[in-house]
């Protein structure tokens, strides 16, 4: 265990006291309540734990499946389609834990394809108080394969603005700080080939003939950089993680691993049919088949910047503390949520890479007003991401949380409104406000409308890390949850480089 993990335990530890006071003052201890049924826990819990009435009234005793199938669309993979289904297991009233407990059991099933073909499937396990101890089991089986997986650099070189030529043309005008789509539009159009570029010769004879007819266009060979910014990679992966209990519920250790492959392909020396600077989009719509250039993994890699081009198997060793107050996990009204985590690569357990990672994370959630709405939450998060060793590119963007992986700055989970993984470096922090209002109810549903606003930057070090120069978004959602322990959730977000972002998907960003 490393000397920053050690640090951040003792941390934790040291703040527990001072966090879990409900005043400066000794207050009396709490007495639990027995379950309705007259049965006792076979260990103490925390009354912080325990469901408020309203709430505890409405849990639905049993199994009782949930889910639906679901059609959106991404700003990077296109149309998405596909379905979840959620098993869950609340237990009977009768069950003791059944006051302190989001279920007893939760099994999902997730299946998710695009229009450009980026693939994302899955099967979970969570069981809290497994087998009535002190225990938590979580496990899941992941397929993740992205053909448009993007790549804009590591550290705080990637906090640059992006730049680039109106319709990709050497002589044309720069423009810096631009708008994602625009410089997307922009890379696509064909270039005049570099001496070390592969080539390849048109063949449309109409391309040919304004070429030949017009001397204002650059004759001879061409390439194309629309896909600069990506590559592709397939991710089968295992999670398995065993929490542990103390301090009535308010504290557990963590213990587990990951074990992953990856395979990385870039596009250099692909061919794409695409516009010509001059005549590309106009009346005569020119178009070709060039060779793509080289990417910008390709250049980060010749010039020595990152390791993992070829990919490689990554297998983790995880250990983690976390306290936890909040009074119902899928969707707390108040409460902290405190966890510091530690990743270990080695190749002693069949890893290509050698490497640590520690992530810090603190979420708060508190009512203001609980007499007069019945539910209006202000929900925070502020998390620190660290990492030393040979770490592959494409793992800088992984951040492991307890309760899951958090993938880069930039998408649903961290900064919404930049494409995901727009950031990553060796430190990353970002945070995250939201008001949670439900505004409407029904049965079995509760409706919230919940503003946000999201911030973070990367640094090349640790050590580095400040408050200056910090990228935003911000937007509006849609929380709809379903029997309590179901969350479905859309965002629109926006920021400097996108418009209009959409997400949609299941609980909680945090």
């Amino acid at each position: 265990m490393t000397k920053n993990f050690i640090v951040s335990l003792f941390f934790l530890v040291s703040f527990f006291p001072l966090l879990s006071q409900d005043t400066p003052t000794e207050t009396p201890k709490r007495v639990i309540a027995p379950a309705p049924s007259g049965k006792k826990l076979p260990f103490e819990i925390s009354e912080k734990k325990r469901l408020k009435k309203k709430d505890l009234d409405k849990k639905v005793e049993g199994w009782f499946p949930s889910g639906l199938p679901f059609v959106y669309f991404d700003a990077n993979n296109g149309f998405g389609y596909g379905g979840r289904l959620l098993l869950t297991n609340n237990g009977s009233k009768a069950d003791p834990f059944f006051e302190y407990t989001p279920y007893r059991h939760r099994i999902f099933f997730h299946y998710s394809n695009t229009t450009k073909n980026a693939q994302w499937h899955s099967i979970d396990l969570d069981a809290p108080y497994i087998f009535d101890s002190q225990f938590r089991l979580r496990a899941n089986f992941v397929i993740d394969n992205n053909p448009n997986s993007l790549y804009f650099g590591i550290g705080e070189k990637a906090m640059r603005g992006l730049s680039y030529r109106d319709r990709n043309d050497p002589k044309g005008r720069l423009i810096t700080n631009g708008r994602f789509p625009k410089q997307e539009e922009a890379f696509e159009y064909m270039r005049p080939a570099q001496r070390s570029e592969t080539i390849y010769v048109p063949g449309n004879p109409q391309l040919n003939s304004l070429i030949l007819s017009n001397p204002a266009v650059p004759s001879g060979e061409y390439a194309t950089d629309k896909k600069y910014n990506r590559y592709h990679y397939d991710n089968p992966n295992v999670n398995l993680s065993l929490e542990r209990s103390f301090f009535k519920g308010l504290v557990r250790a963590v213990f587990g691993g990951r074990l992953s492959r990856y395979t990385i392909n870039t596009y250099d020396d692909s061919i794409h049919t695409v516009p010509h600077p001059v005549y590309g989009g106009d009346i005569f719509n020119a178009s070709a088949p060039v060779v793509h250039g080289k990417t910008k993994l390709t250049e980060d890699e010749e010039a020595g910047e990152i390791s993992g081009y070829d990919g490689g198997f990554v297998n983790l060793l995880r250990f983690g503390l976390v306290y936890d107050t909040r009074d119902f996990e899928p969707d707390p009204s108040r409460g902290v949520f405190l966890e510091v985590t530690h990743e270990r690569s080695e190749k002693a357990v069949g890893s290509d890479f050698q490497y640590n990672k520690t992530f810090y994370s603190g979420r708060f959630f508190y009512s203001p007003f609980p007499k007069v709405f019945e539910k209006l939450v202000l929900a925070g998060r502020l998390a620190f991401s660290s990492g030393k060793g040979n770490i592959p590119f494409y793992e800088y963007r992984n951040m492991w949380g307890t309760e899951g992986n958090i993938s880069g700055l930039g998408g649903r989970t961290t900064l919404r409104g930049y494409m995901q993984d727009r950031f990553v470096g060796r430190a990353m922090g970002f945070g995250n406000m939201e008001i949670r209002w439900k505004f409407w109810e029904i049965p079995g549903f509760a409706f919230n409308l919940v503003p946000f606003f999201d911030f973070g930057r990367v640094w090349d070090e640790a050590w580095k890390a400040n408050l200056k120069d910090y990228k935003y978004s911000f937007g509006t959602g849609l929380r709809i949850a379903w029997n309590q322990s179901t969350i479905i959730y859309i965002d629109v977000a926006s920021s400097r480089e996108n418009s209009g972002q959409v997400y949609m998907n299941f609980n909680h960003i945090f």
